[in-house]
């Protein structure tokens, strides 16, 4: 996404279809041969579960949410990136839900969340729905929200179409995200006109992407292909190093959302200008997370929306964009210094974060 040439053609064709190209090549020489094998786990990412509801969002649409901890402790609203779930925030509600209310939610179309009656998404949508989850789901008293990726994008529109969430927010942490991908307003890298043109080319093929025989059959393939998408979530989502049971899970949410999600949110992704939703956070203490190794939303991306902002900003040595499982120790402990309030705004940056294990 900040390498929207990246973006578009990591997440949005391989993960989403593109993988047919190598369908032949993957049985012959990726299977059992690069992908290792997922080693088991205590507590197998994913698999915490909460007490499930249901919000009603835009246009009607049944938004699922989960909900845990204690009814009167803190409340921390999670919004999950592109083609995740809510369960993506596993490592977080892992360490916090004992002391805080968290509250995650399936972004429409993603999980269990409907998709729009018309198929059509934008930020305006999510937007919505981010704040019909806070409406619904929590209680009096102030919040903590946090998003990552497109979850990111979400709380920037939110915050600048609904400015009473402004007025109950305590902290606000955007993780491995952006608040503009448009050509015109990024002079970050050499051939960014490429990147351009290679929008421009995507823009127009999107409305055929959409058509549900092309969805149908991107998810067929996606699936006869698992192997190969492996290797795409590996190269495309987490960094060098990464455990390869975050990267099975990454590949497991792609799968439970479906390409239509992909082709829907593309021109959504592509077109993100919500630098008017960063200044809105101006008066709250925000924290900018990203990955050092973050290659769909690079650590440039971050940098300049610190500039923009007086948020802090925190690089994460050795992650990927998936810092939320990547860096759980790391990003939990930001976020319980907002819960606590222990953040100001136009907070000092921060210096990068070690990877060892011992940091948070």
């Amino acid at each position: 996404m900040g390498r929207r040439g990246l973006l578009a053609a990591g997440i949005g064709a391989a993960l989403a279809g593109g993988a047919a190209v190598g369908f032949v090549a993957e049985r012959a020489l990726v299977r059992g041969r690069v992908v290792p094998p997922v080693p088991a786990e205590e507590v197998p990412l994913g698999s915490l579960a909460g007490e499930r509801s249901t919000v009603r969002g835009p246009g009607d649409l049944t938004i699922a949410v989960e909900t845990y901890g204690p009814v009167t402790a803190p409340q921390l609203v999670l919004a999950h990136g592109w083609v995740c779930t809510g369960r993506a925030w596993h490592e977080v509600v892992k360490r916090l839900r004992d002391r805080y209310r968290i509250i995650t939610y399936d972004q429409p179309g993603h999980g269990r969340s409907d998709p729009p009656d018309d198929g059509q998404y934008d930020l305006d949508l999510l937007g919505d729905a981010f704040a019909a989850v806070v409406a619904a789901a929590t209680g009096p008293g102030p919040l903590v929200v946090a998003g990552h990726s497109l979850g990111g994008m979400t709380i920037l529109n939110a915050v600048r179409r609904h400015p009473a969430l402004l007025e109950r927010l305590r902290g606000a942490v955007l993780l491995s995200t952006t608040s503009s991908a448009r050509s015109e307003r990024l002079g970050l890298e050499r051939g960014i006109r490429a990147v351009a043109r290679l929008e421009r080319g995507i823009r127009r093929v999107v409305p055929t992407l959409r058509d549900p025989r092309v969805t149908r059959a991107a998810d067929r393939l996606t699936r006869a292909t698992s192997d190969l998408s492996y290797l795409v979530a590996r190269w495309s989502a987490v960094g060098e190093d990464a455990d390869p049971r975050i990267v099975a899970f990454t590949q497991q949410m792609v799968f439970s959302s479906g390409s239509d999600v992909v082709f829907g949110l593309v021109e959504a992704v592509l077109g993100v200008d919500e630098d008017d939703g960063l200044e809105a956070l101006a008066r709250v203490p925000t924290t900018l997370v990203v990955g050092a190794e973050d290659r769909l939303t690079p650590v440039l991306l971050s940098q300049r929306m610190a500039d923009r902002s007086d948020a802090r900003l925190i690089e994460l040595d050795g992650v990927g964009h998936m810092a939320l499982l990547e860096a759980g120790a790391e990003v939990t402990r930001v976020l319980e210094e907002h819960l606590q309030g222990r953040v100001e705004v136009a907070a000092a940056p921060d210096r990068p974060v070690s990877r060892d294990p011992d940091a948070a």
